[in-house]
């Protein structure tokens, strides 16, 4: 006999408490934040660098690739030369080492890698890359013989540790550069932003 009908003309605000953690803003899935910008110490850039790192399925792990320009300050090399000389009873070798002031020199730089998400992609991720760095000038750092410039190829593998709202990005890791007459290990760390 009696019936009770409710009609509301606006929507009625869901339960905070029943929101998932997915459903708040900083976990949207739709958010990926596959590019990132980043200064570089050492790694590719043989120095100090600026690259930017970017996926192709616009996620954070996946398939991409990673470009950027840098610079190797200015430092000392020594150069160790020998020669045979003669003594009063035996030839033996005499080595003479001279310093060479290398001046600060330009790098370009890119490649190729793949991001591994372990289980919680948004936080921590494991790359793995190889590509090219060009400098203009010449290092005896890398590569031995003088000549205008450097060609090197490099691998690297590195962990990445996303934090402060997964916008920012932390990586440290290490390559190797191959010279055509050289292999030189080098350490490859990062810090920048995510979008």
């Amino acid at each position: 006999m009696f019936s009770r009908i409710y009609l509301y003309a606006q929507k009625v605000p869901r339960d905070s408490s029943r929101q998932s953690r997915k459903e708040h803003p900083v976990y949207y899935s739709s958010k990926k934040w596959p590019h990132v910008v980043y200064g570089t110490l050492l790694g590719a850039s043989c120095g100090i660098g600026v690259t930017y790192d970017t996926r192709f399925n616009g996620k954070r792990s996946g398939f991409g690739i990673m470009a950027g320009a840098g610079v190797v300050p200015e430092y000392e090399e020594g150069r160790v030369s020998r020669k045979l000389g003669t003594g009063a009873d035996s030839l033996r070798y005499v080595f003479n080492t001279t310093y060479h002031v290398t001046p600060t020199r330009p790098t370009l730089y890119g490649g190729f890698n793949y991001v591994f998400g372990l289980p919680d992609p948004d936080k921590h991720c494991v790359e793995i890359g190889a590509g090219m760095t060009y400098m203009f000038g010449d290092s005896l750092w890398f590569e031995e013989g003088v000549s205008s410039r450097t060609l090197l190829g490099w691998l690297s593998v590195a962990g990445r540790r996303h934090f402060i709202n997964k916008h920012f990005m932390f990586r440290m890791g290490a390559m190797l550069m191959f010279s055509s007459n050289q292999v030189t290990p080098n350490l490859d760390t990062g810090f920048g932003y995510c979008f």
